[in-house]
């Protein structure tokens, strides 16, 4: 049998017990996570993202986010999260340009690198939980940022030099959604029932 303290009232403590001497015999009391309540969260993270000075962008190709580092603090009917987003932006650059002919019709062309930037931007939200206490719980269901709404748009232009455009900045809008719920431990009595063990 596990060992367990009692308070002054005699209540029992720990993850299950048994009542001895006669005192419903058998039975166990063992703790469970009630759900107080769930619910979620949006929030709006804007941000202007300079690209370096000698490689400006003329396109962008692609932009990995993911959250990081999420903190999560239960407070009464609210819970505070702080995070970071993470964004690795992949983008086209310009170095040249050049002619060249294909079935005797003159194209023009340029060419350049691919390069990334990466950047962690913070974030904070709250989230409203009836009931939610002090020292609960919380189980995240999901976090991440919504593909289907957000904006990118090439600022800063820089001074023509070649027959494309170069920005020096990227200003991003995108939104991020948190899903969560709190729990509590509760102690519950339950009475095993007997298996009938074939020989």
């Amino acid at each position: 049998m596990a060992q367990f303290e009692t308070n002054p009232k005699g209540q029992y403590f720990g993850e299950e017990f048994d009542h001895d001497e006669g005192k419903k015999h058998g039975e166990k009391c063992i703790k469970v996570p009630e759900v107080i309540g769930r619910n979620s969260c949006q929030t709006l993270v804007e941000c202007v993202i300079p690209f370096p000075e000698q490689y400006p962008a003329i396109e962008i190709k692609d932009i990995q986010k993911q959250i990081r580092d999420l903190i999560v603090h239960v407070c009464k009917n609210k819970v505070l999260i702080n995070g970071i987003l993470h964004k690795n932006i992949n983008y086209k650059t310009y170095e040249g340009n050049s002619d060249y002919y294909c079935c005797y019709q003159k194209y023009d062309s340029y060419y350049g690198d691919v390069r990334h930037v990466a950047v962690n931007i913070p974030f904070a939200c709250f989230i409203e939980i009836p009931g939610a206490c002090p020292g609960d719980d919380y189980q995240i269901e999901y976090a991440d940022v919504e593909d289907t709404c957000e904006i990118d748009i090439l600022e800063d232009p820089c001074p023509s030099k070649g027959p494309v455009k170069e920005y020096r900045r990227l200003r991003e809008k995108v939104i991020i959604k948190i899903d969560l719920k709190v729990l509590r431990d509760v102690q519950i009595t339950v009475k095993p029932e007997k298996c009938n063990i074939c020989p």
